[in-house]
């Protein structure tokens, strides 16, 4: 007996010498956590995201982030380090590309790169071809990207993206999360912002002292950031503008928008109507919190199995604020049957629901809105004049309003719908959609036609009066001259009650067809058509 309780002493005294004097890698430090709110106010306990209908991902798993892509795809980042891109009308799913690596977070630039945070490989460019270059691995050569998070892609061309932690590197410490948990529990605040410029290709901090820096959203004005800090359970607002500013030091670049947050933030999106979604991927747990101001007990957190750690149990939850802050939507699953939720990304009609080890993408059909029944319709098309021949009525005065040209007065267009990419028209001659009979007369100005239309645009039509102007002559080139027309719509039926039609076309020796004479050119116009419902 006495021999059994030696070796359990022993035993216990070497567990205990383990848990007290077993070297980890982080040193915690002690800090003030706010007393967890719980589920109240405008985060009262719901069930809103119960009953996700689910997009099947066959053996991947873990859709962090999720975004709609230029070509209307849905691209997710996977923990194999696949970047998936998903036809959402018929399911159809495959590999976009593959960095080796694991993305956490990716935006789409103007000319339709995919720029990617890859949390092992730093800042990525990802054509649409697949084809990968490195961005930004390093701010400087003594100072590496230890842990690239969450991106954003400013209008003016400007990359904004968090380095979560400049003290662990998933690469070096086992993956993503153990470098997390490594670094919220150490909480030594290292994670920053960082702003890439694609021109000078030059790296610089934005800001830092972030316990972990994860989601990154832009605001309306194209400068300021909404950085989410997961380590203190913080939203903030950061100007982009803004260099190496230290957010512990009250400076007027860096302020708290949200704080005390009842899980840990993680991804940040832009959604429909000004809104930002932001993901709670865990609850808080008190035990952890009350381990705030013991570095030593969070010490020997570390020494135990993984499982073990506080950190709350799992439990679905997204919200929505607007840029001041106010929590406009809320959605919870106690069950926390779709595990980790990380954010959401909203489309016209789905809110997608990103997660760390999901095996599915999560979606909720969005109900419409009075902001997604807007009062106006705007068509943006490409006019092709055509060869036809002269109508019965040709262009009475009578009826136009105007006296026509003494010849070529009566001309026919066909309207062509177009595709675009990244903002631009990759496509001007996609399907036919319309038809414009127009009628053109002389003013006292000989740079100004009169113009009248009757256009059908599918099963609605209508007619217009307005005028062009010549606005350059040989410009471009020689024999080019650009023109803008504009036309106040009239005669719509129910439900619309008038509209607007603009062109802006250039005008050559070629009177028909798609190319200019001279060649190289878009032949007629672009336009936009502008229909006004009744309120």
């Amino acid at each position: 007996m006495a021999h059994l309780l030696r070796t359990a002493g022993l035993s216990l005294l070497g567990v205990a010498a383990y848990l007290c004097l077993w070297p980890v890698p982080a040193e915690p430090e002690a800090w003030q956590a706010p007393t967890p709110p719980g589920f109240s106010g405008a985060f009262a306990a719901n069930t809103r995201l119960s009953g996700l209908n689910m997009i099947d991902l066959g053996d991947e798993v873990g859709p962090e982030h999720i975004a709609a892509g230029p070509d209307g795809k849905l691209y997710a980042a996977m923990t194999s380090g696949n970047l998936l891109r998903i036809d959402v009308k018929n399911g159809r799913r495959e590999v976009f590309a593959s960095t080796g690596g694991r993305v956490l977070g990716f935006d789409f630039d103007a000319a339709g790169r995919m720029i990617a945070a890859d949390a092992m490989k730093g800042l990525l460019a990802i054509s649409p071809d697949a084809r990968m270059t490195v961005l930004a691995d390093h701010v400087s050569e003594q100072d590496p990207i230890r842990y690239a998070d969450a991106v954003v892609v400013a209008p003016d061309g400007a990359i904004y993206f968090t380095d979560a932690s400049t003290r662990f590197a998933p690469r070096d410490w086992g993956g993503t999360y153990e470098a997390s948990v490594l670094d919220i529990i150490e909480q030594s605040a290292t994670g920053r912002v960082l702003a890439h410029d694609p021109a000078t290709r030059k790296t610089r901090v934005v800001a830092h002292g972030f316990s972990f820096a994860n989601g990154i959203a832009l605001s309306a004005d194209g400068h300021t950031l909404f950085v989410n800090e997961t380590g203190r359970y913080r939203l903030w607002k950061v100007d982009g503008r803004a260099n190496g500013v230290d957010v512990r030091s009250g400076a007027p670049e860096a302020v708290v928008l949200l704080d005390n947050l009842p899980g840990y933030p993680d991804n940040l999106m832009r959604g429909r109507d000004g809104r930002i979604w932001v993901g709670l991927f865990k609850p808080r747990n008190p035990a952890a919190d009350s381990l705030a101001e013991w570095p030593f007990a969070r010490k020997v957190l570390l020494r135990l199995p993984r499982f073990l750690l506080p950190l709350g149990e799992s439990y679905g939850h997204v919200f929505a604020i607007d840029e001041a802050g106010h929590v406009t939507e809320d959605l919870q699953d106690p069950s926390g049957a779709y595990p980790e939720t990380t954010s959401a990304t909203e489309t016209a009609d789905r809110l997608y629901i990103h997660s760390l080890h999901a095996h599915a993408i999560g979606w909720l059909p969005r109900s419409p809105s009075k902001a997604r029944d807007p009062l106006e319709e705007i068509y943006v098309l490409r006019s092709i004049r055509e060869p036809h021949e002269p109508s019965a009525e040709g262009c009475s005065p009578a009826e136009i309003g105007f006296a026509p040209f003494p010849s070529d007065a009566e001309r026919f267009f066909s309207f062509w719908s177009v595709r675009s990419e990244a903002g631009k028209v990759a496509d001007a001659k996609e399907s036919r959609v319309a038809q414009l009979r127009g009628c053109f007369g002389p003013t006292s100005e000989p740079a100004r036609q009169n113009f009248y239309a009757e256009v059908d645009l599918g099963s609605i039509s209508f007619r217009g009066n307005g005028e062009c102007q010549a606005l350059r002559v040989d410009f471009p080139e020689s024999g080019l001259y650009p023109v803008r027309c504009q036309l106040v719509l009239t005669g719509t039926s129910a439900p619309y009650v008038g509209g607007l039609l603009t062109t802006n076309t250039l005008t050559s020796k070629a009177a028909f067809g798609p190319d200019t004479d001279p060649p190289g050119y878009t032949q007629a116009s672009i336009a936009t058509i502008r229909l006004w419902r009744a309120r």
